[in-house]
């Protein structure tokens, strides 16, 4: 199952800014496959609003737990509140739309 995360940091901990964060975000993103992986997740792609202070990343995972333990270990949840929305594409949803 698809599940977008959604991460938002104020600005005081902006990566760009914060070197402690910084730090985080470099370890996080060299071991990202591995811990998605030790969770029966993987990475599907990642956006970032530097502006808004929000990332924004798909995630393939057998569940919301799932989500929620790979965001922790990843150090996610240090410097960013998180929220998991299970997903399916544009296609999936117009094909599953009822006909009249």
């Amino acid at each position: 199952m698809l599940y977008m995360l959604s991460l938002s940091h104020t600005p005081q901990q902006c990566p760009g800014v914060a070197t402690e964060i910084r730090d985080r975000v470099v370890t996080m993103a060299a071991t990202m496959t591995d811990v998605l992986k030790s969770h029966g997740c993987t990475f599907q792609g990642g956006w970032v609003s530097k502006s808004a202070h929000m990332t924004f990343m798909v995630i393939d995972a057998p569940n919301a737990h799932a989500v929620d333990d790979a965001t922790v270990d990843l150090g996610l949840a240090v410097w960013n509140t998180a929220a998991f929305y299970p997903v399916i594409t544009l296609d999936e949803a117009v094909g599953g739309l009822p006909s009249d």
